[in-house]
């Protein structure tokens, strides 16, 4: 009976030997994907340095046990690759297999916005007062959203703005300093002269953009809003 008992307390060392290398191996291969997710989190706050408020990077790793990685290079592939939203992070490891690896990661950020705090009608110039501020998730429209409240201010709704919609850049348009019609005072300068004369407007212009004149003597000719009523003509 000693024997038996003694192949029992044999076997069952054997296996908490096993569990415990086991248990071992699964907490070394955790604490090397956590350790990899962090260079990749690390990576891609380092990318968008500088962006909104505040950026959220989850980093998805996969459930099974990813092979050591010592010198990990993560990367973004692509020509021109996204660094915001779910994305594809690759991340190479030399001297390792597989030498490179691909991960999800899921960026999001944070930052002030605008929105109508009323409905607003195509053509109205915005003001101050049409617009409240938020703070909450612009990652969706990180790239429409216009550079604070000044670039706002001034413009003009290009189409009607429902109260609570959130500004974006490609609802606003420039407004015209320039009306066709209009009498306006066209200026060409140069070295050591300025010639000015008088014109029609043939064209709706806005600061920055491109108006034709007809001027007094029947020529038309094509220049730049200068301001209100004038147009800049290149010699």
């Amino acid at each position: 009976m000693s024997i038996k008992r003694g192949n029992a307390h044999a076997r069952t060392g054997a296996g908490l030997a096993a569990l415990v290398l086991g248990l071992c191996v699964c907490l070394t291969a955790q604490a090397g994907g956590d350790a990899l997710s962090a260079q990749v989190r690390d990576f891609l706050r380092a990318e968008n340095a500088g962006v909104g408020d505040h950026i959220s990077v989850t980093v998805n790793t996969p459930t099974t046990r990813m092979p050591a990685c010592h010198d990990p290079r993560p990367f973004l592939p692509g020509r021109a690759p996204r660094t915001t939203g779910r994305i594809t992070v690759g991340v190479r490891c030399p001297g390792d297999s597989p030498a490179t690896r691909y991960l999800q990661a899921d960026v999001r950020v944070y930052g002030r916005y605008y929105v109508a705090n009323h409905d607003i009608n195509s053509g109205e110039t915005l003001t101050a007062g049409d617009l409240d501020a938020r703070a909450g998730d612009i990652t969706r429209n990180l790239d429409r959203l216009p550079g604070g409240e000044n670039a706002i201010v001034g413009q003009q709704a290009r189409r009607r703005i429902s109260e609570s919609q959130t500004i974006v850049s490609n609802m606003l348009e420039a407004p015209d300093v320039i009306s066709r019609g209009e009498s306006v005072k066209v200026v060409s300068k140069g070295p050591g002269f300025s010639i000015s004369t008088h014109g029609e407007a043939l064209d709706n212009a806005a600061a920055g953009g491109h108006v034709r004149v007809r001027t007094s003597n029947g020529t038309v000719v094509s220049g730049t809003p200068n301001g209100p009523g004038v147009v800049l003509v290149s010699p």
